[in-house]
């Protein structure tokens, strides 16, 4: 279990972040704690893709978003689809899917929700019986060809909580790239978080950012602190996942970083 380094005191938050491994009292895993990677490992009926757009971005590169659904039952039924954005869920559609049959969606957030912009997708079955699987990619064209950032879809254990904090390392803030940061929200209230950036010297870069989230919204926010290959602390007063994503200033291509929770 992790002990005082969770203090939310704005005095101790940063010092008790660096010192989460520290400051555990059993091994990863001892007395009932989960072991391993909180994305899921097999077919679900409930998770969260953490990010997706159609968006316009920087040298006027177009990130669009592939989605695969394969239904994994013996069942028909229909996935309930919800997109979140900074206002909350803002719109709801089901797909209906045959069992053993894979549904593809090249441009998800157009094809499915009919707009443009970026949020987190919500996907549910309603039924613990009724399983699917999700693959999913950002991708851009360029005139080098595709790139593209493959987004997990992660299930409960995968959010950063008031009493789980996240960490994402090995990222850059520098002339060849640049980092957003985001989260999408597993509860209906709203929550605030927060992101510590340090260096590979384990040393704070700037000032903790914040990002205000609306219950069952998505947000995310660009870095400026100046660093290379370096780490992030992420606090939450709520349950979200978060993540951040390193993109290369030249090619656009981009590289998906999970904020993995201590136990």
């Amino acid at each position: 279990m992790v002990g005082t380094c969770l203090s939310r005191s704005s005095a101790s938050r940063w010092a008790g972040g660096l010192l989460l491994l520290a400051g555990l009292s059993t091994a990863p895993g001892a007395a009932g704690q989960p072991l391993g990677p909180p994305a899921s490992g097999g077919p679900v009926s409930h998770m969260l893709l953490p990010t997706s757009t159609n968006l316009t971005g920087q040298q006027g590169a177009v990130y669009k978003t592939r989605v695969s659904i394969f239904n994994a039952s013996s069942y028909d039924y229909s996935v309930r689809v919800g997109l979140r954005t900074q206002l909350g869920e803002v719109s709801v559609q089901n797909i209906f899917i045959r069992p053993g049959l894979t549904l593809t969606f090249n441009d998800f957030v157009t094809n499915v929700f009919n707009l443009t912009g970026a949020g987190a997708i919500d996907f549910d079955s309603g039924d613990p019986d009724y399983l699917f699987l999700v693959n999913a990619q950002v991708y851009v064209d360029t005139s080098a060809g595709r790139y593209t950032t493959s987004v997990p879809s992660i299930d409960e254990l995968g959010a950063t909580t008031d009493i789980r904090p996240g960490l994402v390392v090995g990222f850059s803030v520098n002339s060849a790239f640049r980092t957003n940061v985001g989260c999408a929200s597993t509860t209906s209230a709203p929550q605030t978080v927060t992101f510590s950036v340090f260096n590979a010297s384990n040393k704070a870069v700037g000032k903790p950012y914040t990002l205000a989230l609306a219950g069952l919204g998505w947000d995310q926010l660009v870095l400026s602190a100046p660093v290379t290959n370096g780490g992030l602390l992420v606090e939450t007063t709520g349950s979200a996942v978060c993540y951040a994503v390193e993109v290369n200033n030249v090619s656009n291509d981009g590289t998906f970083l999970l904020a993995v929770p201590y136990y």
